[in-house]
């Protein structure tokens, strides 16, 4: 258990973690977070997402503090302006691209805020909708164009594991899993960590004044990274492994009840 006093920010991932498996916030998180927001805590949501595509849940707890978004590549600040951005190199990048016509898989690539895809898949059309994206393009013949992001891959686990191994072995390049059929690609050296320690650095927070939650593959830096690193129950038990603790499921309010005890917050729901 720590003093409040000696915690200054808190970041969190969503998809898993301090969303339900609904995509909502639950009450008790909200409350828990505003608490912590009104006592001069700092609150990072740090996601896989777009900005678009997280920006109503940084308003639906009243935060205008920075979003850390695609895993790390990009920090953007309350209104979406990118004050940290990078980007895959761009003979890796293009020939990571290529790599979509040899294996069983689809291609989505983030170009700041404009979308492209391979082609129109499954994912693709609920994507679209989910994350509140309008700047699409299909195909993948003008992606010369574009600084690359982020890259994703949608498959089957086997196959993506195949693919993930041929470009760890022959790209300079960051891979992670932020689902069981996503195999995210950034640039060398960039996650959530690396974002959030460039944050906090400019910020002048320790990183033992940090707690930081997550539940896949593509939050084990950032737990790593945070003096208090906390795995969700639900998560992967690699990253359970990783983590100082780990809270309750994102279905019973893992993030808020832990706060609650962990900083003696005594907030009755």
């Amino acid at each position: 258990m720590k003093n409040l006093e000696k915690i200054k920010l808190i970041a969190t991932d969503l998809d898993g973690t301090f969303l339900n498996s609904e995509s909502e916030i639950s009450d008790y998180n909200k409350k828990v977070l505003q608490y912590l927001m009104n006592e001069g805590v700092e609150i990072i949501l740090s996601t896989g997402r777009p900005f678009n595509g997280m920006q109503r849940y940084k308003d639906m707890i009243n935060n205008d503090n920075y979003s850390i978004v695609f895993n790390g590549a990009i920090i953007a600040d309350t209104n979406g302006k990118f004050v940290y951005n990078r980007v895959i190199d761009e003979a890796s990048s293009r020939a990571v691209a290529d790599l979509v016509n040899k294996y069983k898989v689809y291609l989505h690539v983030y170009s700041g805020n404009k979308y492209i895809v391979s082609e129109p898949d499954f994912y693709y059309e609920r994507y679209i909708e989910k994350e509140n994206i309008t700047d699409t393009i299909i195909g993948l013949d003008n992606v010369d164009d574009f600084e690359f992001s982020k890259m994703v891959f949608i498959g089957e686990r086997e196959e993506l594991l195949r693919l993930q191994s041929y470009i760890m072995s022959n790209f300079n390049v960051h891979t992670s899993f932020s689902h069981t059929n996503f195999l995210e690609v950034l640039a060398n050296g960039i996650n959530k960590g690396s974002a959030l320690k460039w944050l906090c650095d400019k910020k002048g927070i320790k990183r033992e004044e940090i707690i930081a939650f997550g539940d896949n593959y593509n939050d084990i830096e950032m737990i790593e990274y945070a003096g208090v690193g906390v795995a969700m129950d639900n998560a992967e038990e690699d990253v359970k492994k990783k983590a100082d603790y780990v809270c309750l499921s994102n279905d019973e309010n893992g993030v808020g009840e832990f706060l609650n005890k962990f900083l003696n917050l005594k907030i009755i729901i």
